[in-house]
């Protein structure tokens, strides 16, 4: 699956300055529910709850929290890019500054973990994750990744 099939121009939160894994959980959620037409609260408690069963950072300042969702018809991302970290109770215990959520639908379990699976590779490559942070607007973020995209694809 392609990362950037999952994205589009409003799908990003870029120099957000967050205090919290659940303030930052709900603007994504909301930024996820106006561009789904979906109601965020449905969003948020699935993440919290799917974050109750163990953290969703995956070490390197990266959190990948991931839902289903039923309304949907194809999984979508959506990217915060913090000013600062955040506690995210990661595996490394370092402070997370860069978070992808993930919504798959919900009838298909194999598009949730494949789409899963081409995200964490993605967040894997350093090189790729620092040049993402450095990105101060939505073109340079789809910029570095369809870079990533075409390099791989090579």
């Amino acid at each position: 699956m392609n990362v950037n099939e999952m994205l589009s121009e409003n799908s990003f939160l870029i120099g957000l300055e967050s205090s919290s894994k659940k303030q930052i959980l709900e603007e994504l959620s909301k930024l996820a529910g106006k561009e789904l037409n979906i109601n965020y609260r449905d969003i948020l408690d699935c993440l919290i709850k799917r974050e109750k069963l163990g953290s969703t950072a995956v070490g390197n300042g990266v959190a990948i929290p991931h839902a289903t969702e039923k309304s949907i018809k194809q999984s979508k991302g959506f990217i915060a890019i913090l000013s600062s970290g955040i506690e995210f109770n990661a595996i490394d215990n370092q402070p997370v500054d860069l978070i992808f959520l993930l919504l798959a639908p919900d009838n298909n379990g194999s598009e949730h973990l494949q789409a899963l699976a081409s995200v964490s590779r993605l967040l894997r490559k350093k090189e790729f994750v620092l040049k993402l942070r450095g990105c101060q607007n939505t073109e340079s973020a789809l910029a570095v990744i369809s870079q990533f995209n075409q390099d791989k694809a090579a």
